[in-house]
């Protein structure tokens, strides 16, 4: 029976989220969730590849029994860690003015591809802006009218060892129509989406054990970078400062507040398990601060040009539902910060705003019902 679900695959640096959705008007609804735990990776690669296609296979089967169905075609979301950015820019003189069309800008996009050479996969592509005639800046230049017109292009690129590890893994869960595409994109694209961001913005997504720093440029992305720290990191101090377990410095997560102000004596309780309040805050907030740092520090590798308006938003299950979490990062950067946060009840929760980017994309296509995604129809 042909239904009307389709399926996203998501990698996070402690879980693999399946998500279906079926389109409703010109929005997706979410319909099931499966996950599964794993270790994740870093700038080397996986932790465990050998267990990645049992977590797969885990993720897909939850999703698989809560809707009857066999998936058998998915859209894959390449983590920043497997994948690279980078931009160029093309141009195109007509004999004499016209209206531009579709096909002007896919010359512009594939003119400006000069990254033959390049090691990995373009698995996206999109123009950052236009110029009309050198001068008139847009997004979206169809029907206008000039005889040189300019694109600057952002290309992705996956490392080939992930598209062969993770197709290996989903042909043996029986999936063999397989698509890749640049989560950091799509969950930058969502989030700034949502706060009706034009223009830039600055993407922070906080997360176990991997961040992503991500710069938007109109609907592209324009610069990506990912480091390995997260909220892991942080569980992992309060167990070695405190003296406490490992489940018991995560559950502590859940009670920190970095809003309050304490006095001695007073402590976070877990169980029977008693914690200085103090000396938590002031060791939560160190590694904050180190976070702080290496998002300076990746700004250091991008050379695009940066508003100082640019609006900067935190995602990620790392640190947003850390009490006070956000306002030191902010503090700590010296610039201000806004939460994602979302009315939608279905597309609340930070931990999965990659997922809502990538069902987001998804959607799209399908509304589009371009020839080249059309592994997403069933």
């Amino acid at each position: 029976m042909k239904n009307n679900y389709f399926t996203v695959l998501d990698f996070g640096s402690s879980k693999i989220t399946a998500m279906s959705a079926t389109r409703v008007g010109h929005d997706f609804v979410i319909k099931a969730v499966g996950q599964a735990d794993y270790n994740g990776f870093d700038e080397n690669g996986w932790y465990e590849p050998e267990a990645l296609t049992q977590s797969v296979k885990t993720a897909l089967d939850q999703v698989q029994e809560k809707l009857n169905i066999k998936i058998k075609q998915i859209l894959v979301g390449v983590p920043g860690n497997f994948c690279t950015v980078a931009t160029s820019e093309a141009t195109n003189v007509f004999g004499s003015k016209k209206k531009i069309d579709f096909v002007d800008l896919n010359d512009i996009v594939d003119k400006a591809n000069i990254f033959a050479n390049a090691t990995g996969k373009v698995v996206g592509k999109s123009a950052v802006y236009y110029l009309l005639d050198g001068a008139i800046k847009t997004y979206d230049p169809i029907g206008s009218i000039a005889q040189r017109l300019t694109g600057l292009v952002s290309y992705s690129f996956m490392d080939k060892q992930f598209e062969q590890t993770v197709t290996q893994a989903l042909n043996q869960c029986g999936v063999n129509k397989i698509s890749f595409t640049p989560v950091c994109e799509h969950q930058a694209r969502f989030v700034s989406a949502n706060r009706n961001v034009n223009g830039h913005a600055i993407v922070i997504d906080i997360g176990h054990i991997t961040s992503n720093v991500m710069l938007l440029g109109g609907n592209s992305l324009l610069f990506a970078k990912t480091f390995a720290l997260g909220s892991g990191y942080i569980a992992s101090d309060l167990y070695s400062l405190l003296d406490v377990s490992f489940e018991t410095a995560l559950a502590l997560l859940n009670k920190i507040n970095l809003k309050l102000e304490f006095k001695q004596g007073d402590c976070y309780k877990i169980g029977t398990v008693a914690c200085d309040s103090y000396k938590t805050n002031e060791i939560v907030k160190a590694r904050i601060e180190q976070f702080a740092d290496y998002v300076k520090k990746c700004f250091a590798y991008c050379d695009k040009e940066i508003p100082s308006d640019t609006p900067i938003i935190l995602t990620g299950g790392g640190l947003t539902y850390l009490q006070g979490g956000a306002e030191w990062l902010s503090y700590y950067l010296g610039k201000r910060i806004h939460v994602y946060t979302s009315t939608n009840p279905q597309t609340t929760r930070n931990e999965y705003t990659s997922c809502y980017g990538l069902l987001q994309y998804a959607n799209t296509l399908k509304q589009s019902n371009r020839g080249l995604f059309s592994f997403l129809k069933k």
